[in-house]
């Protein structure tokens, strides 16, 4: 079987580009499935995939009995003059202004957050987590006193280590270096397997963070296509890595930011197969992997048999921000990445490694986010009606399997910058899309914290969100 993978991906982007050029316009009747399936000689089974793709798209609509059409107006997309199109070309990233103004009014203390996406601190165990800090530094006080090993304690690596049991290739304790959160691991990463004015393929949209990381260290960005349910586009990326654009892959498995999307197990093993047939390594955003509550959870590090997946993560999101506790598994460049690491802060603080090594081992953590990812779940879905009740017609919302960010597309007309100021000056703090590309893209585009519980204060800043987005709507 030649890739199913492979084919369903392709045959999806050939008919993205009849919609986008015009070859199929509007409302227009596209070929059945049966004479599909002859034209390209696939199964029945693979044109039906491409069909529920470019449905979660967007692109076409289904209708019983009658057929598949393209869609009249799709909810949420960006124009046609913005839709990507291939080949991709790479581009310089220059947003850390952009974003740092965005980010700023999230310190204020009269706003309701709906920009910076992070779980409250009403659903986090901060009791216990101090309440082990204080036993830790008492009863060891010289190990949290003292520097650690550069790869991190002991200890900790090892309750690391045990969380990949499951996987096919598991992690051993020895492959891992504990770094001061999971940006300080994306960044040594970076600067292990790619050099300056190199290109490295990213989702769009992706995480604002990301971007900033490559605009500091000065590499190109190359957007590949990336949707709501699947995730990055498999068939661009190969032909990115087939050309040779690329040097490296930035991307997220699970709980995307902003998407939210956890990519089915057998697209995971599919783009670890890409990475060893190309020999291109991917550097693997995990930092919302814990918290999944829907789809598949493993990380594509899970398949990682040859090392050319370097897995970063942290438990910023999932515990406690100001532990600033992250770690990498740099697989064959672990080297490289330890040397890096040694020059750029050394070691990592002690305290924080032996709080979470002690919530790992008694199983507190495991219960911790059984719990977090219910309430996740249930503000997920409480924001999306309440966007859903509020906002203007044509408005697309992306239901998430993990994390606590609603990314929201407007009517294409709208755009969210001009909403962030209005918002802004009604104490609502939002975060439009246009930092989540390095392109000119998602600018009808927001995402929304579900963070923090849908309270009756929530609900009505999102109510006036909706208002002033009518009111954008309008003009």
């Amino acid at each position: 079987m030649a890739h199913e993978h492979y084919l369903y991906e392709s045959i999806s982007e050939q008919l993205r580009q009849h919609i986008r050029t015009g070859s199929y316009s509007a409302g227009e009747r596209l070929p059945s499935v049966r004479q599909l399936s002859q034209l390209f000689s696939v199964s029945v089974n693979t044109v039906v995939q491409c069909f529920r793709q470019l449905e979660a798209d967007g692109y076409i609509e289904i209708r019983p009995r009658s057929g598949v059409f393209v869609h009249a107006t799709p909810p949420g997309q960006p124009p046609s003059s913005n839709i990507l199109s291939f080949p991709l070309l790479p581009v310089e990233v220059s947003l850390s202004e952009d974003i740092l103004h965005f980010m700023e009014p999230h310190v204020e203390e009269d706003l309701v957050r709906l920009g910076i996406a992070l779980p409250a601190c009403d659903i986090m165990p901060i009791d216990r987590v101090m309440r082990t800090l204080r036993e830790v530094t008492r009863n060891h006080a010289r190990q949290a006193w003292d520097y650690c090993h550069p790869h991190g304690l002991e200890a900790f690596t090892h309750q690391l280590s045990h969380r990949s049991l499951k996987y096919p290739a598991p992690i051993k304790h020895g492959d891992i270096v504990v770094t001061n959160g999971a940006m300080e691991a994306i960044e040594l990463a970076l600067r292990t397997v790619t050099r300056r004015g190199d290109t490295v393929a990213v989702e769009t949209p992706t995480y604002y963070g990301s971007l900033v990381a490559l605009d500091v260290l000065r590499r190109r960005a190359l957007e590949i296509p990336t949707h709501g349910r699947d995730g990055l586009c498999l068939y661009s990326l190969e032909q990115a890595f087939k050309r040779g654009q690329v040097a490296a892959c930035l991307m997220s498995a699970n709980a995307q930011n902003p998407l939210g999307f956890c990519m089915p197990e057998a697209r995971k093993q599919r783009l670890v197969e890409l990475a060893s047939h190309y020999d291109i390594p991917i550097i693997e955003n995990d930092v919302w992997g814990d918290t999944c509550f829907a789809g598949d959870s493993l990380p594509a590090k899970a398949w990682d048999q040859e090392g050319l997946v370097i897995y970063c993560s942290s438990f910023s999101k999932t515990l406690m921000p100001g532990m600033r506790l992250g770690w990498v598994a740099p697989g064959r460049f672990h080297k490289r990445l330890r040397e890096l690491k040694q020059i750029s802060s050394i070691t990592t603080a002690s305290a924080p490694q032996l709080v979470m090594a002690r919530l790992l081992e008694s199983g507190f953590y495991a219960r911790h986010l059984e719990r977090l990812r219910q309430e996740l779940a249930q503000q997920s879905n409480a924001m999306s009606q309440a966007v859903a009740a509020s906002f203007p017609p044509g408005t697309h919302i992306t239901q998430p399997a993990g994390g606590c960010a609603l990314w929201i597309g407007l009517p294409q007309h709208i755009d969210s910058r001009l909403l962030f100021t209005q918002a802004i000056n009604e104490r609502i703090h939002i975060f439009p899309g246009n930092v989540f590309s390095a392109g000119p893209r998602h600018f009808n585009y927001l995402r929304l914290n579900t963070g923090q519980p849908v309270d009756s204060n929530v609900k009505q800043a999102v109510y006036r969100l909706g208002e002033l987005a009518g009111q954008l709507s309008t003009h």
